[in-house]
């Protein structure tokens, strides 16, 4: 095994009532220009309202940007860094999903490092280090919390695309379960299945390693012990809890790790047909394991106790199929598409899904089983029948 490491966030604050923390972070930073990023469903159902009183309380008037869009695009970015500057920004503060958190990793970097508005896919541009972050999730799933990546549309390619540089870790996370507690029971579900994708894929890539494996397994088992709960009943706050937890699990395995062939083939989807990513991710799941499952059985196998605690341990040579059967079968009770033409993905599209699939080698490579084009482009014509 080569070396391996992990990056952890700065500070993690977690618990009902962790929100509160904002304020001591503001004075700890001795900030005075701070700026609060969210969008317009964050800030019109009034779950901005907390964060404001408390970074308020640190003696300091934030600024407020609640436009954040919901796919971030590459030229985006520039708007954003402009209205920043203007504020001589000193502490950024993300409350929202991922889109919001990976937009404000992109400006708390930018800001330091001016060559990235120019082109965000510059080599060696982020050099100096970011402006400080505090990360806020409001949802239980994308793990962008924890993480070094952002992901970005660039329209005219139709492709999603991701950035990485462990200087967009943010500083500081708050993890409080009051914030998640109004999630509809759609984004619920598929920002759930996206933090389930993370474990499983860093489990499986190339480049897991202990402490990946020790983050996964616990994610999967916090994640599928409470993601129908929470699901059906949206309320329970034990299982919000739980699900917040494996969601920055999963986040931080993809410090040390990396996602595989379910984020590959599902960049395409979300860059031309703008498929939500848990979405997209969710519809690929089962079947990218299911393809991998003559590489993975070991894996499939170390996994399934805990995905499936009542698992027949006599029956456990067929524990590799019992965990991609529970995969399809919970897309199923999670009401996720079965099918690509609901999003207006149609037969004649597969060769433009496959060819962008395969050009995403980044997460290709790390994949255990070598995906030939036909493989893929099989996964693409199944999701189509």
């Amino acid at each position: 095994m080569s070396t391996y490491g992990i990056k952890f966030p700065g500070k993690v604050f977690s618990g009902d009532g962790s929100l509160s923390e904002l304020t001591g972070i503001v004075k700890d930073h001795g900030a005075r220009n701070v700026c609060v990023l969210t969008d317009q469903g964050i800030f019109g159902c009034g779950l901005l309202n907390g964060p404001l009183s408390y970074i308020k309380e640190a003696g300091v008037e934030p600024f407020v940007i609640n436009d954040c869009p919901r796919e971030p695009s590459a030229y985006a970015v520039k708007d954003y860094y402009d209205r920043l500057k203007a504020q001589q920004a000193d502490l950024l503060v993300a409350v929202g999903g991922g889109s919001v958190i990976d937009m404000t990793k992109i400006l708390s970097v930018a800001l330091t490092n001016d060559d990235l508005v120019k082109d965000l896919r510059a080599p060696g541009a982020i050099v100096n280090p970011s402006v400080p972050m505090v990360a806020v999730p409001t949802t239980s799933g994308t793990g962008a919390e924890a993480t070094a990546n952002a992901i970005f549309l660039y329209p005219e390619e139709d492709l999603k695309v991701g950035i990485v540089s462990e200087k967009m870790i943010p500083d500081c996370v708050i993890l409080d379960v009051s914030l998640t507690c109004g999630l509809p029971a759609g984004l619920t579900a598929s920002t759930g299945v996206d933090a389930l994708c993370h474990a499983m894929e860093s489990y499986i890539s190339t480049l897991t390693n202990p402490f990946c494996k020790m983050l996964a397994l616990e994610a999967i088992r916090l994640i599928c012990g409470n993601i129908v709960t929470v699901y059906r009943d949206g309320g329970n706050r034990a299982a919000r809890e739980a699900m917040q937890l494996g969601s920055f699990y999963a986040g931080l395995c993809l410090t040390t790790s990396s996602t595989v062939a379910v984020h590959a083939l599902s960049y395409p989807l979300g860059g031309k047909y703008h498929i939500p990513h848990g979405v997209s991710n969710a519809i690929l799941l089962p079947h990218v394991m299911d393809l991998n499952m003559d590489c993975c059985r070991e894996a499939y196998t170390e996994i399934a106790p805990y995905m499936l605690p009542d698992a027949d341990a006599t029956d456990k040579e067929k524990w590799p199929e019992a965990v991609v059967d529970y995969l399809y079968t919970l897309m199923n009770v999670l009401d996720i598409p079965q099918s690509l033409q609901e999003f207006g993905v149609h037969p004649e599209d597969v060769d433009y899904l496959t060819d962008n699939a395969v050009k995403v080698e980044r997460l290709l490579l790390k994949n255990p089983k070598k995906l030939t084009r036909d493989e893929i482009k099989g996964v693409y014509q199944k999701l189509l029948k």
